[in-house]
């Protein structure tokens, strides 16, 4: 179905009151796509309206009523989730989007259907007036959308450049015949090289030099192959001393990153640790 109709909407209505963080993400997702698009904020929605209505009225885009729609994981939509079920390919691929649902939208709309917490709804909801205070609701929630709409805005441009970033990489990963990757250019890499048999990956610095970093294994917060311990911690003259490189500068704590002067260095290293 095309859910191009919404760069054609003029009006959108949401509930009034208290605001959380669904309505706000909702309608900062919606004046992103739909920077024209008036909001407006009711208690309840007028007979005649023919806009787009989200998160009161018990239509499409509202998760009140009894037969509200929940994922096959258990987890119920609310308004942002519905709305960016609808429109979310159109800031991202379908699998970006997919997974941005999973890790982004999923515990704000499981928040706000049963209440548990999560850093970022108690964060916008204390957008809301206090008691002591006499601030306007509505010009708390317009602070709130601002705020949320810079997330979005920042989440989606990450995103999208990541996507473009693993094909790139990808073309270098299928070129690479051995354990050790070398990018020609310093991309997010990590992604690409899943369900590879490559263990290190040589790029080139943004402090100045060559960084060799491990590879994790697969859905796992552990490397494949960290560096030696021995390495690991140590200053750079006992380094330079133990592996007969003299442009090898760090070696981190954990194993998983050495740095080196010159991209010969890190290949030295890249091969030392392979060896290992």
């Amino acid at each position: 179905m095309d859910n191009s109709y919404i760069y054609e909407i003029k009006e959108a209505i949401t509930h009034g009151g208290v605001f959380h963080s669904d309505d706000v993400f909702s309608t900062a997702f919606l004046q992103i796509l739909n920077p024209e698009l008036k909001v407006k904020r009711l208690m309840q929605v007028p007979e005649d309206f023919d806009g787009l209505v989200y998160d009161i009225g018990l239509g499409r885009f509202d998760h009140h009523q009894k037969d509200r729609k929940v994922r096959e994981n258990g987890i119920p939509y609310a308004a942002f989730g519905l709305l960016f079920e609808e429109f979310g390919t159109l800031v991202m691929s379908e699998e970006d989007a997919k997974e941005f649902d999973e890790t982004f939208i999923q515990p704000i709309d499981k928040s706000d259907n049963t209440g548990s917490f999560w850093m970022i709804c108690d964060i916008i909801s204390d957008f809301n007036p206090d008691w002591i205070g006499n601030q306007d609701r509505d010009e708390a929630f317009w602070r709130a959308v601002a705020v949320a709409k810079e997330i979005l805005v920042n989440k989606f441009r990450q995103i999208n450049a990541n996507r473009k970033a693993y094909y790139m990489v990808k073309e270098e990963v299928d070129a690479c015949t051995g354990p050790v990757l070398e990018l020609s250019k310093t991309i997010p890499w990590q992604d690409a090289v899943k369900g590879t048999d490559i263990l290190y990956v040589i790029y080139e610095s943004e402090r100045g030099g060559y960084n060799v970093q491990t590879v994790r294994v697969d859905g796992e917060e552990r490397e494949k192959k960290p560096f030696p311990e021995s390495w690991r911690g140590k200053p750079a003259d006992f380094l330079q001393e133990v592996t007969g490189v003299s442009g090898i500068t760090f070696c981190h704590n954990s194993g998983f990153l050495c740095a080196c002067k010159t991209i010969d260095d890190a290949r030295a290293i890249a091969k030392l640790a392979v060896e290992a």
